[in-house]
């Protein structure tokens, strides 16, 4: 096997994986490999957070290392790279719950304002804060989804879902 021949294998393998751990969630899985590097690139809109997905690619990397090479080397997790954008419809879903949270009908992203309760932790010490800061803490934190994709194994992932209603 050539270096980096096994990366549209573990793309694959990846992909399926993913697939049925956030049914409804479209992933653009892309395998590359170009002179002595390889990558495969993962992409999706709106659907689970970032920490729950990589979950996933560290158990697939690992499944994956041990059906090929019969090794745990985590050669596949590290040449995996993940990035998740927002929808429009995502992003006004936030804004609503961000303005209620503030106590305002008006969000001005220049103006800070205190933590909003939803974005703290028990323990935490309050903050403060601009809309932007908050928007992009809550799409972290928040699961848009049709299924609840919490990973079925490999580690116990809380889905703070906001459900979208399918398109029928």
């Amino acid at each position: 096997m050539t270096a980096g021949s096994w990366v549209p294998d573990a793309a694959a393998f990846l992909s399926s994986d993913l697939s049925s751990s956030f049914g409804g969630v479209e992933f653009q899985i892309a395998a590359s490999q170009v002179f002595a590097s390889s990558g495969i690139a993962v992409s999706w809109t709106d659907g689970p957070p970032l920490y729950a997905v990589e979950i996933v690619v560290a158990r697939s990397a690992c499944r994956f290392e041990l059906v090929q090479w019969g090794a745990q080397t985590s050669q596949v997790a590290g040449i995996v790279t993940k990035r998740r954008t927002m929808s429009p419809h995502a992003e006004a879903k936030i804004l609503s719950l961000l303005a209620d949270a503030l106590g305002t009908h008006e969000l001005d992203a220049e103006h800070v304002h205190p933590t909003p309760p939803l974005l703290t932790e028990p323990g935490d010490r309050v903050e403060m804060g601009t809309v932007p800061e908050f928007l992009d803490l809550l799409f972290e934190r928040m699961t848009f989804c049709r299924e609840c994709p919490a990973p079925t194994s490999g580690g116990n992932v809380l889905c703070p879902c906001i459900k979208l209603r399918s398109q029928r």
